[in-house]
């Protein structure tokens, strides 16, 4: 073996001797260097910069991540909220500059990872969270010494390169008399370049009970040193399979329900929120007793959220159903045990046959294998009260709608043998108006008015269960030449009305004759008139009596 090629062997063991070296140093250091030695500092400088008591379990050295890992992390809450740890996590990655680490003891973070973290967020009464002191300059932690330099900050600064929280778990709990947990799971955060005088990118998704889905992305920061939930932000928001049961938004029993999903933009200055994008609720129920609508409503909306009154407006929001669109307007107030909606919905010419798939959200179905056909429908109608206990009011309209299906002279037999109306599978509606009051007892009409062309009108009120069961007192005014009826007009010399009960239910009505009203006020004023021959018209008021009292039975 020539000279050259001795000292390129004898260099190539110099170089594998280092590189065992060093591997073996790699493996020995863990062992040789407790990293429990560091876990004070740790504390110190994580506890200094949350302004919050930090513990942190059995940490351990791994040079391969370059890092600290630790078996567990908690970290306190605000001691006016709770005495329980605000984030108890079952283990803590810190990456870590390994030099100064293991040399000066020095402790420069460049990542944390918090593995299967439970969180717990509390929102007081007064519209505060536990989380708003987090960094919070009036209440700093006692700390040993300053933290060092960091990515060229200064001395009093910390930057994390990145933050990883996985597979966590957040409870949400309002403050109240009957706090009302929320519990969302598998939650992820991803943040970088984080700092509390800077913006930093910021990704978070979540599960939402019952089985929905939300990602928030987009920046957050400077941190609001004096109320963290203050702090600026600007994300894309997206939430899929929104129950608004499943979430405790309402309870089961309000009568409310439904699924939303929502995609929109949310900048924050740290005290107003605004909020623009499109949503849909699907399975849509408004009022006890009811069921889900077969429709879809969708909705464009501009939602402006005052962050300290807990208060807000939803303006320039179009809402969608089917071919009909309805403008919504209002506002809210969300400051309270239940929050409060006062909001103004109006609509003109949408196409009345949009309203069938929506009548069940309201409990009220029409009669068994009738449809609507045709026909525009006007409504202007406001809601106000809490959102589980709405009261919503105002006028309702349906104009040239045919009812198909439905026989109503057959329904209104008594009537129709009084007024020689023929039957008819299909009911011609040249109007039906009312006012109306929906409650989640049920819905109050009155100043009902359905003009029937060849019958003349109903008028009257009533009221539709929230078991869809009718009361409703009305009062056929028949204009019709046939009949009875049409004798009585020739004979008066005006219009007859007829008295009559609306029963049962909204899929099976039944029409029942008012015979006692019917007889007290208007056969007894025939039997005592006169017809324009000045002749009495006893045999004709006998005859009237008579066929109302044949379906009494």
């Amino acid at each position: 073996m020539g000279g050259e090629s001795k000292r390129r062997f004898s260099a190539l063991k110099i170089t594998a001797i280092i590189v065992l070296l060093l591997v073996a140093l790699i493996v020995a250091v863990p062992f040789l260097v407790d990293a429990n030695q560091f876990r004070p500092k740790v504390e110190s400088e994580l506890t200094s910069a949350l302004g919050r008591e930090v513990k942190v379990g059995n940490l351990k050295l791994s040079l391969f991540s370059g890092g600290v890992a630790a078996d567990e992390i908690s970290i306190g809450d605000d001691p006016s909220f709770s005495r329980s740890p605000f984030v108890r996590a079952r283990s803590l990655s810190v990456g870590v500059e390994l030099k100064p680490l293991i040399f000066s003891r020095e402790v420069r973070i460049t990542g944390i990872t918090l593995d299967q973290p439970e969180i717990t967020l509390i929102h007081s009464a007064a519209g505060n969270w536990n989380f708003s002191t987090i960094s919070s300059a009036s209440t700093p932690a006692p700390v040993e010494k300053a933290a060092p330099k960091v990515g060229g900050q200064s001395d009093t600064k910390i930057t994390v390169g990145q933050l990883k929280v996985t597979n966590g778990r957040v409870t949400v709990i309002r403050a109240g008399p009957r706090p009302k947990p929320r519990v969302y799971e598998k939650v992820n955060v991803q943040a970088r370049d984080i700092s509390f005088d800077s913006v930093f990118p910021r990704t978070v998704t979540a599960n939402l009970p019952g089985g929905g889905s939300l990602k928030l992305e987009g920046k957050i920061g400077p941190m609001n040193r004096t109320d963290a939930s203050l702090t600026p932000v600007a994300a894309a928001l997206a939430v899929s399979h929104f129950d608004i049961i499943a979430s405790g938004f309402v309870e089961p029993d309000s009568g409310l329900a439904g699924v939303l999903d929502f995609d929109g933009s949310l900048t924050s200055d740290g005290r107003q929120i605004r909020s623009k994008g499109t949503g849909k609720a699907d399975k849509l129920q408004i009022v006890r007793g009811g069921s889900r609508a077969g429709l879809p409503v969708s909705l464009g909306y501009m939602l402006d959220y005052n962050m300290k009154n807990q208060s807000g407006t939803l303006s320039e929001t179009k809402v969608e159903f089917g071919k009909s669109v309805a403008r919504l307007n209002g506002s809210f107030d969300a400051g309270g045990d239940s929050t409060l909606v006062k909001m103004r919905l109006r609509g003109n010419d949408m196409p009345a046959g949009d309203l069938e798939a929506l009548l069940p959200a309201l409990a009220i179905t029409l009669p068994k294998g009738a449809s609507l056909q045709g026909g525009t429908l006007n409504a202007d109608l406001s809601a106000e009260g809490p959102v589980d206990k709405l009261i919503t009011s105002g006028t309702m309209g349906l104009f040239n709608a045919r009812l198909a299906g439905f026989d109503l002279g057959a329904k209104m037999a008594t009537v129709a043998s009084l007024a020689g109306i023929k039957s008819n599978p299909v009911t011609a509606i040249e109007k039906f108006a009312s006012d109306l009051r929906v409650a989640p007892d049920g819905i109050q009409a009155s100043n009902l008015q359905l003009i029937v062309p060849g019958l003349g009108q109903l008028l009257g009120g009533g009221t539709v269960g929230s078991n869809s069961s009718l009361d409703f007192k009305m009062q056929a005014r028949l204009t019709t030449p046939g009949g009875v009826i049409g004798s009585l007009t020739r004979s008066m010399g005006n219009e007859v009305n007829v008295p009559f009960f609306i029963r049962g239910t909204t899929s099976n009505p039944t029409f029942v004759p008012d015979v006692k009203g019917a007889a007290g006020s208007l056969l007894d004023s025939v039997v005592s008139g006169k017809d324009k021959s000045g002749e009495g018209t006893k045999s004709l008021g006998d005859t009237l009596r008579g066929l109302l009292g044949k379906k009494k039975k």
